[in-house]
């Protein structure tokens, strides 16, 4: 069964939490409009909690995981294989983005399979997620690596039908992930909206 993420929570967490999803995002980077503040104690939450870095340090990412008991990292920024290894041998479970252009080549993946337990598309821009705008989808029948993904990037209502074709035809694709596209403002997500496209889309599993 498809698996939905909803990523960049700030305000309504208690609330969203109540939705038939699987995974919550916080983002723990500063420079975002969705940063959900390091001193801020999360609510207690029967979804796993995904904490979500862009080229942080090792320590910061530790130390916040801890906590706010954190059940998965993501790394949102350029981090290296090295940097990977390192936070896996803490048995911590990781998710990798990578950002999708026209020219991505998927081989870039293949030194992080052995190191994440998920990997995340999103579309390349000049910012660090939340902007609204799409990859060309087709690219993702170039990936044939074992590691599991979530796919990301400008993800709105209309385009369910498309979100569970792939989902059907690419034996990799276990998730999506959602944020602008279903927000009253950035961080506080419209409940109304992700309810209605949870319903929508749990009519097409097969």
């Amino acid at each position: 069964m498809l698996k939905i993420k909803v990523c960049g929570l700030k305000y309504n967490i208690l609330e969203i939490s109540k939705l038939d999803i699987d995974f919550m995002g916080f983002i723990f980077y500063p420079r975002s409009p969705r940063f959900i503040g390091y001193n801020l104690i999360l609510p207690k939450i029967n979804k796993l909690k995904v904490g979500v870095f862009v080229n942080e340090n090792e320590k910061t990412i530790l130390t916040t995981s801890q906590k706010h008991k954190l059940d998965i990292i993501q790394l949102h920024g350029h981090e290296s294989p090295q940097f990977c290894e390192k936070l896996a041998k803490n048995n911590i479970t990781l998710i990798k983005v990578f950002h999708i252009n026209n020219s991505f080549s998927f081989q870039k993946t293949k030194d992080y399979v052995s190191l994440c337990h998920y990997f995340l598309f999103d579309t390349k821009t000049k910012y660090y997620g939340g902007s609204g705008k799409k990859f060309c989808w087709k690219k993702l029948y170039d990936y044939d690596l074992c590691t599991s993904f979530l796919l990301s990037g400008g993800i709105k209502m209309e385009d369910m039908i498309d979100i569970q074709n792939i989902f059907h035809l690419h034996p990799k694709m276990f998730g999506i992930d959602i944020n602008s596209g279903f927000e009253k403002c950035p961080g506080k997500k419209n409940y109304t909206f992700i309810q209605h496209f949870i319903q929508q889309i749990k009519k097409y599993k097969s």
